[in-house]
Order: structure tokens, then sequence, then C-alpha cells
């Protein structure tokens, strides 16, 4: 009997003390996920030039003036790039000359929280709940002069801006999508990059519950929905129109498992390429030519 009571004892003991580490840790690392994924910290706006045509403009959203950079050209299918987390309209600049030279109008769209741009209201970066009304703004730009039929491309959260607002608006003048790198699933995301991550004091990763709790801490503190904000999930239903991706099988930001799924969630809409060495956002880096072909011939095929 008092062999019994000793084990539970201590059992209860182990409990406790894993409780209290998941609280304490889970609370710690939500303040990792909130200053690192939410917090704006946007790179400053560089107008970008080279062998290209290019003039800055702007496009109005519910939040006011967004600026954006118009890179014109003959055909009424015009591109929008939407960018990533904290980076510029820059991002896209490979693509600037050649789609140019094809003949498609480009709009490479600052959207809310970007230097110089408005704030969202909740201070934070919200992954497509808030930012799709800036994509709507820089659509009705784009029809505004001219575009007949529209397609986005994305960088990795950029996506996520994008595909919030084409499930929300099922249009016939939307043809088509690419992404590079799409961060399409935040809460997988954070899962991804605490696995890789070694706790500060004893030689483990972060495991999984303690990303489940530091998760749960950033839903009560700044509003978080991740299902919500989970568009791989929404993608069998609510996805409609034919989407390239190019991932890197190398990437340590967003796992590469997110574009997979989002193919087999759509096989007849969805082409994935999987780049073999590549990086985040770093496919065009490995092979420029085959690269810039393949968004041309979807180009061609959708536009």
């Amino acid at each position: 009997m008092e062999s019994r009571s000793a084990f539970r004892g201590i059992l209860w003991t182990v409990v406790g003390l894993l409780l209290v580490a998941h609280v304490g840790g889970g609370w710690y690392y939500a303040n990792r996920i909130i200053d690192e994924g939410f917090v704006p910290d946007p790179d400053p706006i560089v107008t970008s030039s080279g062998d290209y045509e290019l003039f800055e403009v702007s496009y109005q959203a519910p939040l006011g003036q967004m600026d954006a950079w118009h890179l014109p050209a003959d055909g009424t299918t015009w591109v929008i790039h939407v960018h990533g987390l904290g980076a510029t309209p820059a991002e896209a600049e490979h693509l600037f000359a050649p789609l140019q030279e094809a003949g498609y109008p480009q709009l490479a769209i600052m959207f809310r929280n970007d230097q110089g741009q408005p704030v969202d209201p909740s201070g934070y970066y919200r992954y497509g709940v808030t930012e799709f009304e800036d994509i709507a703004g820089a659509m009705d730009f784009a029809r505004a002069n001219g575009a007949d039929s529209i397609v986005f491309s994305g960088f990795s959260t950029g996506s996520s801006h994008i595909l919030s607002f084409v499930f929300k608006n099922n249009l016939d003048d939307i043809k088509g999508m690419f992404f590079d790198s799409p961060n399409i699933d935040l809460g997988d995301t954070v899962d991804f990059r605490g696995s890789m991550e070694e706790l500060p004091i004893l030689p483990f990763n972060v495991p999984i519950t303690l990303t489940w709790v530091a998760k749960f801490f950033t839903s009560l503190r700044i509003d978080v929905n991740w299902k919500s904000i989970d568009y791989v999930a929404k993608a069998s239903n609510s996805l409609r129109i034919p989407v390239l991706v190019h991932h890197g099988i190398e990437d340590q930001s967003v796992p590469i498992t997110q574009s997979i799924a989002l193919a087999e969630a759509q096989p007849d809409l969805v082409r994935l390429i999987q780049v073999p060495g590549a990086g985040h956002v770093a496919s065009y880096e490995m092979d420029p030519g085959a690269y810039v072909g393949e968004i041309l011939h979807f180009l061609d095929q959708v536009g």
C-alpha cells in the first residue's frame, strides 16, 4: 500500500510539473509567436528599377489609400503581385520584365501594415482575415484601368491574403493564381517551426503539446482563430480556379506539406512543382528560366 501511495505521489508530482512547464512555456512561446508572426515589422520600401517600365500609383482600400507599383503592358489580363510577411513589392521583381515583355500589365501592391501604409485596427498582421479588403481594392484599380481578367501572384503569406479574398468572392474575371512557398495554414507553420526549435534548458525540441498551449494563449491574447486562417482545409470546397505552386523542398520557414495538401485537396486545379535544393521563396534562383517559363505557360493557359 505504501509503495502504491508513493508511486501515485510521484506520478502526480510529474503531472504537476508537466502542467506548470506547459503553462509557463506556452506563455513564453506565445510571446514569440506574437512578436515574430503578428507584430508588424515591415522592410523599408525602395522603388525598384530595371529593364522594365514602372510607375508608382495608389489604390483605394477601406483603411484609405494604399501604394502600389504599376507595370503597364498591352494586354488586358493583369497580374497582381502580393508579397509576403514583412517583405515589399520588390519580392516579385524577377517577374517584372518577363511578364511585361509578354504583354501582361502588373500591379505589385503594398497593403496594411507595410511601411507608410495604414495600420490594421488590431495592430497586427491578420493573415488574410482583414487583408482581403486590400486585395479587393487592388482588383478594383486593375478593373478601372483596363483589366478584363485577373491572375493573382502570391509570395509566402501573400498567398493567404489572396486565398482569403478568392474564397469569399467567386468572380468570373479571376482566372488563376500562382504561388511561391505559400504560407496558407499558419497553425501548421507554427507547429513546424516549433518542432525544429530546441527548448531553452532541456536538450529537446519544442513538443507539439507545448505548441498547442502556446497557440491557445495566442488566441486568447490577440483574438486569433487558427481555423479561419487554414486555407488548405477550405480548399476542397472553396477553390474553383487553377493554381500553379512552386515550393522549395528545403523550405525551413513554411513546410512544403502545405502545398502538397493543397494539391491533394484539388488535384484537377493545383499543379505543384517541388523544387529540389530551394529554400523559402527561392525556387526562382534554382533555375530562373524554368521558373519563369512555367509561369508564362500557366498565364497563357488561363489568361
